[in-house]
């Protein structure tokens, strides 16, 4: 491993990794890491107007997000699964507010690249504890071994994807990532996730991100590299987080249209 990463996957969670097609419960921030990444997140959302239900490529614009996908407890994860040398590929955040209707329809990460490996596995890391009641993560174990599932254009004012899949009859029966706040959770690409509408009086937050090595000879979005190195050539390549301020970050993602699809939910104000 590379010099100072830590080991913090077990051998029974990495075969469970590749038994099931996800890790939950993995401690990653302390209680001090979850309230700052909260109010920087409720700070952001405040400045972007609207009920924010979904932030697209945040690291990219915000340095919080850049700091929260590359903590280095989440990469010392993905190196156990990656090797040394990983990119940063995308980042999302979900807010899903009390007694909300807004869901993820069953989908699988992996569609986006058309990949039938595990070269680019995601987090999602609880800002808020994650709960059945708040609409937490549903995976659907050993469903990376189905390979690619034909995905459909599914429309829905309260879904915050886009493609998804109707159930399938050989699939097993969901399980819920139940998780306190500042866990994560790791999957597969090709694992069959959804989550069901907050019913609680409270929020329900999660960021997630995905990962992968230069293997991955192109992307359909510019890709960070976060440790080690590797040919940039196949890339459009991010080296560092954004050191504007604050307000011109807010600016910037605004004005970043083809990024924030989800960003605010229909019928939301500006």
């Amino acid at each position: 491993m590379t010099e100072g990463a830590v080991s913090i996957l077990t051998r029974e969670q990495l075969a469970d990794y590749e038994e099931l097609g996800f890790i939950q419960s993995i401690p990653i921030l302390s209680d001090a890491e979850v309230q700052f990444y909260h109010a920087e997140i409720e700070r952001t959302c405040e400045a972007i107007g609207g009920r924010v239900t979904r932030i697209n490529a945040g690291h990219l614009f915000f340095r919080w997000a850049w700091e929260l996908s590359t903590h280095p407890r989440v990469l010392d994860c993905m190196e156990q699964l990656l090797g040394p040398n990983i990119l940063l590929k995308s980042t999302r955040l979900f807010y899903k507010y009390e007694m909300s209707a807004s869901f993820v329809g069953w989908h699988q990460d992996g569609i986006t690249e058309r990949l039938e490996d595990a070269r680019v596995p995601g987090v999602w890391i609880g800002i808020t504890a994650a709960t059945v009641e708040n609409g937490c993560l549903r995976v659907v174990p050993r469903s990376h071994r189905l390979g690619l599932v034909p995905h459909d254009f599914r429309p829905n004012a309260d879904n915050l994807t886009t493609d998804g899949i109707t159930a399938l009859a050989q699939i097993d029966s969901p399980h819920d990532i139940v998780m306190r706040p500042g866990e994560m959770s790791l999957h597969h690409p090709l694992v069959l996730h959804a989550s069901n509408p907050n019913r609680s009086t409270e929020p329900r937050i999660g960021f997630t991100a995905t990962y992968s090595t230069p293997a991955l000879t192109g992307s359909l979005t510019p890709v960070a590299w976060v440790r080690g190195n590797g040919p940039r050539d196949c890339f459009k390549v991010i080296d560092k987080p954004s050191y504007i301020s604050f307000e011109d970050s807010v600016t910037a993602y605004r004005a970043f249209d083809d990024k924030i699809r989800f960003a605010y939910k229909q019928n939301d104000s500006m």
